[in-house]
C-alpha cells in the first residue's frame, strides 16, 4: 500500500510540475533546400539542427547540404556555358551571313569567303560550350535529386521520432520528474 501511494504521489507531482513544456517538440519541414520550423516559418540554423536532430538525421542533413552546394555551382557553370554557347553561335552565324552577303569571287568565279576560319572557330567554340552545358547539367541534376532525398530523410527521421510517445523519468527544464514525450 505504501508503494502504491508513493507511486501515485510521485506521478501526481510529476504531472503538476509540467515536466515537458509544449514548446519542446516542434514540427519541421523542408523548404527550398533548408529546414524550417512549421510553426514560426523560420529557417533553423545548423547549430539548432545539431541539437534537434538525432545523429543519423543530422548526417543526412549535412550530406544533403553539401550536395546542394555543389549542385548550385554546377547549375551556375551550366548556365554560363549555355550563355557562352548562344553568344558563339550568334557571332558565328553573323560572320557567316556577312561573308555570304559580301561574297568574294576568285579568278575562276568560284565563291570563297575570307572569314571561314573565324566562322569555324566560333561554331566550334559554340559546340564545345553546348557540350559543356550538358556535361555540367547531368551531374547537377543527379546531385540535386540526391540532396532533396537526403534532406527529406532528415526531416522525415525527425518528424517520425517526434510522433512516438515515450514515458521516461529524468531531468527536465523544471526539475526532475516523469516525462511524456510525443
Amino acid at each position: 500500500m505504501k508503494k502504491s501511494i508513493s507511486l501515485l504521489t510521485l506521478l501526481f507531482i510529476a504531472m503538476l510540475s509540467f515536466a515537458q513544456t509544449p514548446g519542446e517538440s516542434i514540427k519541421i519541414k523542408k523548404k527550398h533546400g533548408k529546414i524550417i520550423n512549421v510553426d514560426t516559418q523560420e529557417k533553423l540554423s545548423k547549430d539548432d539542427l545539431k541539437l534537434l536532430l538525432d545523429e543519423e538525421s543530422y548526417d543526412y542533413y549535412i550530406r544533403g547540404r553539401k550536395q546542394r552546394n555543389i549542385s548550385n555551382h554546377l547549375w551556375a557553370n551550366s548556365a554560363a556555358c549555355a550563355a557562352s554557347s548562344i553568344v558563339f553561335f550568334t557571332v558565328g552565324n553573323r560572320i557567316q551571313n556577312d561573308c555570304t552577303n559580301n561574297h568574294v569571287h576568285d579568278n575562276n568565279d568560284d565563291f570563297y569567303c575570307d572569314n571561314t576560319t573565324g566562322t569555324i572557330a566560333f561554331w566550334l567554340m559554340g559546340g564545345m560550350m553546348a557540350v559543356g552545358t550538358i556535361i555540367d547539367a547531368i551531374p547537377a541534376t543527379v546531385l540535386t535529386i540526391c540532396s532533396n532525398k537526403n534532406i527529406n530523410n532528415a526531416v522525415d527521421g525527425y518528424n517520425k521520432n517526434t510522433t512516438d510517445v515515450t514515458l521516461g523519468f529524468g531531468a527536465t527544464n523544471n526539475g526532475i520528474g516523469l516525462t511524456l514525450k510525443f
